[in-house]
């Protein structure tokens, strides 16, 4: 789990980058070059292990950059250039997330995660994605996650809070509950 500083610092990088992409009227082709880069180094390490190694010097890996990402946008390739220098490559998961949270929270969407025990039905995703738009009174993008092991209901994530309306969630709170009951026996005698 990445620290509060490099959270912090990963949003910094992600900010510059958004202004960098607004001014110059790049921000969709961004964002969208931003999702490629993550999916290509998550999917091929060894483009991570050559950014990342610092016994390959900067101009090789410019070299690098320069052919294997020329058809991304300049405002990507003098980032990605910037983050290499400042020994950041191990920071871009971070920071791809973090830009598309900053770009969301601009375009006054709320993004919401839903884990549930099976994938929802259109119409179930989409009254909770109406029922919370009431709620929040702004647009709203679900994301899905499925873990079976859940049993029922779902959690709700939103930025740093938290719903858990899960039936093993459900289940253990019962538990607990059981478990804190001292039962009263009474006293048992044999002389009756």
């Amino acid at each position: 789990m990445a620290s509060q500083g490099s959270e912090s610092l990963a949003y910094v990088y992600a900010e510059a980058l958004y202004d960098a992409a607004t001014e110059n009227g790049a921000l969709v082709r961004v964002e969208e070059e931003l999702l490629a880069l993550k999916r290509m180094l998550d999917t091929d390490p060894r483009y991570r292990r050559f950014l990342e190694t610092p016994t390959i010097g900067f101009d090789d890996k410019r070299k690098v950059v320069d052919a294997v990402f020329g058809s991304f946008s300049k405002e990507l390739r003098h980032f990605l250039l910037v983050v290499i220098r400042k020994d950041r490559v191990a920071m871009l998961a971070a920071i791809v997330d973090a830009f598309h949270s900053h770009a969301n929270r601009k375009a006054g969407i709320a993004e919401f995660t839903v884990i549930s025990a099976r994938k929802l039905e259109e119409t179930e995703r989409e009254k909770l994605r109406q029922r919370l738009e009431q709620s929040m009174r702004r647009q709203i993008q679900i994301l899905e996650k499925v873990e079976p092991a859940l049993l029922g209901g779902f959690v709700l994530a939103h930025e740093d809070r938290r719903w858990d309306c899960s039936l093993i969630h459900r289940l253990g709170r019962l538990v607990d509950r059981v478990e804190s009951v001292k039962p009263n026996l009474g006293v048992w005698s044999t002389e009756n």
